[in-house]
């Protein structure tokens, strides 16, 4: 018998009767065009400057991760607290929190531009890259991005995902144009990496905007944050564990490699990576929903395994495009960068288990559970020590990373179905 048909009216009063399949068609949809961008400001930059100028913008873009990273552990205290402070209809806690959050990134920030700023030689040398300037740019870039990711937090606690969406993209938009007016008029790799700071200030501005209205009435105040710093604490694990996985391996290869090789690997890693930014959609939706029903002490298990099934399905996809469509997915980049052919299979492979297990991991901090921080902070040390000791070709970096994250994916799972099977747990 065959299936019946798939009507477009019911799916759409299924996506608005259901929060959560609707906030992850609305978040999927908003990240893959953002996504998009993103993958067009490097395939732009990569055409526009060659693989070994690319190589440098690759670099940065990976040491930018590294200097945010306490970037995603802001972007997950603001949005589980401000998530929290929803839920009790508080509304007046948010945006002082907000502001302790920011104040505090910025006088933190600080130092760590001049100690940037002190030792930008030396890092440009480490990594290659002659004008040191480059250096500097990032670190300016950073503390842009920082205060941008605590205002998208809100809105994510918030459940405003079209207007992250929206802010995301305009970022990206915003990096792309940027990136190709500086290029054509000559800045060469600067011109691309001072677009990654424009970029993230641009969508800052447009996040306060959205958010004016949650300023609390006058005479009010909000109650003081309960378990903010154990919190912080337990979102710096997860998001620097995390974000050091996803860039290290880029960063040591442009160390090890020639140039050229540097730059073919970078192209590889980015285009995998599509995976893992489409994994952060559906992660993004599960957390707050997770947070919120685990808090009532309800039934949370089945959004988890939906998203896990979901994360799975994206990867599985993007295993078999890339794998058999080498050629169409190398296109935007262009002939000089064929040599990644071999790579895009087991790249993508390695980037769905680490989606896969960034879900778990956040699963556990949606429910204050630090069970993952042994495993995530192992996986960042083998890695390191891996690709340090066998470093001698790209293949053999590809294939350290994919020891490693096969590693952490074992374990979170192993973790999760403790957790998910034990029999006092609500499974439904």
């Amino acid at each position: 018998m065959p299936p019946a048909p798939i009507h477009p009216l019911r799916l759409a009063l299924r996506l608005r009767q259901d929060p959560i399949l609707r906030n992850t068609a609305i978040f999927l949809a908003g990240g893959l065009l953002a996504g998009l961008f993103g993958y067009v400001f490097h395939f732009v930059t990569g055409r526009l400057l060659g693989p070994a100028g690319y190589a440098v913008v690759a670099a940065g873009i990976a040491a930018l991760y590294l200097l945010t990273l306490p970037g995603v552990v802001l972007q997950l205290v603001s949005a589980r607290f401000t998530s929290v402070a929803a839920a009790n209809g508080n509304l007046a806690l948010i945006q002082p929190l907000l502001f302790r959050i920011s104040a505090a990134s910025v006088v933190g920030a600080v130092p760590v531009v001049v100690l940037v700023a002190v030792f930008a030689p030396a890092a440009a040398r480490f990594l290659n890259i002659s004008d040191s300037r480059v250096v500097l740019v990032l670190a300016l870039g950073g503390i842009v991005t920082l205060l941008v990711t605590i205002t998208r937090g809100a809105l994510q606690g918030l459940r405003r995902f079209f207007a992250l969406s929206g802010n995301a993209l305009l970022d990206a938009v915003t990096r792309v144009v940027v990136a190709v007016a500086f290029i054509l008029l000559g800045l060469g790799p600067i011109g691309a990496i001072a677009a990654i700071m424009i970029g993230p200030l641009v969508a800052y501005f447009q996040s306060l905007y959205l958010l004016r209205r949650l300023a609390p009435a006058a005479g009010t105040t909000g109650d003081r944050v309960e378990g903010l710093g154990r919190y912080t604490l337990l979102a710096a694990a997860a998001g620097i564990g995390i974000n050091y996985l996803f860039t290290a391996d880029t960063l040591l290869a442009k160390h090890y490699l020639p140039s050229e090789q540097a730059g073919i690997y970078a192209a590889a890693s980015v285009l995998a990576r599509v995976v893992y930014f489409l994994g952060l959609t559906v992660t993004g939706v599960m957390f707050p929903e997770v947070a919120t029903l685990h808090a009532r002490n309800l039934a949370h298990f089945h959004v988890v395994d939906r998203s896990l099934l979901m994360v799975a399905g994206i990867g599985v996809t993007l295993i078999l495009i890339y794998t058999v469509f080498p050629g169409l997915v190398l296109l935007p980049y262009g002939a000089s960068f064929a040599p990644v052919r071999p790579y895009l299979g087991t790249f993508a492979l390695a980037l769905t288990m680490l989606a896969l297990a960034n879900l778990m991991i956040s699963y556990f901090l949606s429910i204050a559970s630090a069970r993952f921080v042994v495993p995530l902070l192992g996986a960042c040390v083998l890695e390191t020590v891996l690709i340090v000791f066998f470093h001698s070709a790209i293949s053999q970096i590809v294939g350290m990373v994919m020891v490693s994250l096969a590693l952490l994916f074992g374990a979170t799972a192993l973790l999760y179905s403790g957790e998910r099977f034990r029999p006092t747990a609500v499974a439904i």
